[in-house]
């Protein structure tokens, strides 16, 4: 594994600082990015805030920190701007909510839909009302729901009653998801960071933008000229492809823009290539025998695909379906190994926290071992009731629940490797249902299959890697490791609320049906 780079000066806090004002920015800006995302992405239809594992909701508003806000707070005097830890709270706390929205939507949209949509071609009156618990959906409240859809009349207003029931048992459900990865974060922390010595490239990116060393607060890495080549050449395209938008006839930069492909051959997949400059520079912090092994497995799995095309194998239903399975297995097999691997350190976690008889020091974690145990515990043991209240067999749900973590730990632990800006997880725990044999799942699993398959959320596994890397952010903070924990559990928790009431009163003002996103019109 990498080694991380001693030449990084990781931010410390003062003790004799206060938190407040840090507390307050990152709890502004990741309640208000959430409520805000809404708007951007079903009304406005402009940049998206959560593509990618680095989304532009994150880096966007603490770019501004860093580079607008820090230098005009330094003109009204020393002291006053905002300190390099501070700026590595406020990224941490945004960074563990961003995905919020992403998977709320999806949530949102399938426990909306049963009543409205249901028609007698797709008998879903006749076969679904009777698997689906009354509090995991909408209730049929005619025209009330029918607004959301379609919007609401001047006359009317917004019938938040039929959604309070749905909307808190599915909050409670990813509110738990969420808290759990928190909690596995900072278990796992010690082992990943100090044992395995993972790179952690978004965290490293993090840290060395919050330095603000510069006697006039822009950082000092601003005086570089090396710094201003890298920034120009991306920032010359991107302006330069702006004209196209205004102009149809403006001459197009290819490079860093357009994907290109180019064919080898009925037989293999097309090569898509594209310079991406967030890809580089989060590159630039990862091992390099990690990144010649994504070249590597992925060259193998293109020859495999080309061969078994060529000879005419059947490897099941779907394009590539065969790799597709090849790479869920060996991601279980990862992510199994590696907790395989952990048990020592595991091990002493648990007796830290049920004995206190080990000697681990979990000062500088997001909280303590204790604490994070049972909270771990706690959320397993709820999302394995609520999947089993809303009718999946015990024995079910909780192969499902475990295999859930099993796949948010391995795939944050690819992230914490590699840095990947584009990635995506080969399944998720629901997934693993699709192993089991024709017949064998009764109409209450089938149901709540169905209906928790919307957590999804393109394979980014949630807050795992996020929690991840705040975990391995907060420790350099010492005692104010907690104050972030604290802060990026509450502020998760209250832009949950904030996302689903903003979705949901947008949804009657403009109609859901115009948000122009498939997950409104499924």
């Amino acid at each position: 594994m990498a080694q991380p780079d001693p030449k990084i000066s990781r931010p410390t806090a003062p003790s004799s600082r206060s938190s407040f004002r840090s507390i307050a920015i990152a709890s502004f800006l990741t309640v208000g990015i959430n409520a805000a995302i809404p708007f951007t992405h079903h009304y406005m239809h402009t940049i998206s805030l959560i593509e990618g594992m680095m989304p532009m909701g994150v880096l966007m508003p603490f770019l501004l920190l860093v580079f607008v806000v820090n230098p005009v707070l330094k003109l009204f005097g020393k002291g006053i701007q905002l300190e390099p830890w501070e700026l590595v709270l406020v990224f941490s706390v945004s960074y563990a909510g961003i995905y919020i929205n992403e998977i709320l939507g999806r949530v949102l949209a399938t426990y909306a839909v049963m009543h409205y949509m249901a028609t007698p071609e797709n008998l879903w009156a006749e076969y679904a009302y009777g698997l689906v618990q009354p509090w995991m959906v909408v209730e049929d409240a005619g025209d009330q729901l029918a607004w959301f859809y379609e919007g609401l009349p001047q006359t009317e207003v917004i019938p938040w009653t039929i959604w309070l029931q749905p909307t808190f048992w599915w909050l409670s459900f990813l509110g738990a998801v969420g808290i759990g990865c928190v909690a596995f974060g900072t278990i796992i922390r010690r082992q990943w960071v100090e044992q395995e010595r993972l790179t952690f490239p978004f965290a490293q990116v993090a840290e060395e933008l919050a330095e603000t060393a510069g006697p006039n607060g822009f950082p000092a890495y601003m005086k570089q000229s090396l710094f201003w080549v890298g920034f120009s050449i991306p920032a010359f395209i991107v302006l330069w492809y702006i004209g196209g938008y205004f102009n149809p006839g403006w001459p197009t930069i290819y490079i860093g823009i357009e994907n290109r492909s180019v064919s080898l051959g009925r037989y293999v997949p097309s090569l898509h290539s594209r310079i991406n400059f967030l890809i580089m520079a989060f590159a630039y912090f990862t091992d390099l025998q990690v990144l010649l092994s994504i070249w590597v497995f992925w060259v193998l799995t293109w020859i495999q695909i080309g061969v078994t095309n060529r000879i005419g194998v059947v490897e099941g239903v779907g394009d590539f379906a065969g790799a597709m399975q090849q790479a869920m297995g060996g991601f279980i097999v990862f992510s199994m190994w590696g907790l395989w691997s952990a048990r020592d350190h595991l091990k002493e976690v648990f007796q830290n926290a049920f004995l206190k008889s080990s000697s681990l020091d979990d000062r500088g974690e997001l909280m303590s071992y204790r604490t994070a145990v049972f909270l771990f515990i706690g959320a397993f043991v709820y999302m394995l009731l609520w999947l089993t209240k809303g009718g999946m067999n015990p024995a079910l749900s909780l192969i499902v629940v475990t295999f859930w973590f099993v796949f948010y730990v391995g795939f944050a632990k690819i992230i914490a490797m590699t840095g990947l800006v584009f990635a995506e997880s080969p399944g998720l725990g629901i997934k693993i249902l699709n192993l089991t044999p024709p017949n064998s799942l009764g109409g209450g699993s089938i149901a709540v299959r169905q209906l928790i398959g919307s957590c999804y959320q393109n394979g980014k596994c949630f807050a795992m890697p996020s929690a991840a890397h705040a975990a391995r952010l907060g420790y350099p903070l010492g005692d104010r490791a907690r104050t972030l924990g604290r802060t990026a559990m509450a502020a998760f928790l209250l832009s949950l609320v904030a996302a689903a009431v903003s979705t949901i009163w947008l949804g009657y003002q403009d109609g859901a049906f115009n948000f122009g996103s498939y997950m409104f019109r499924v």
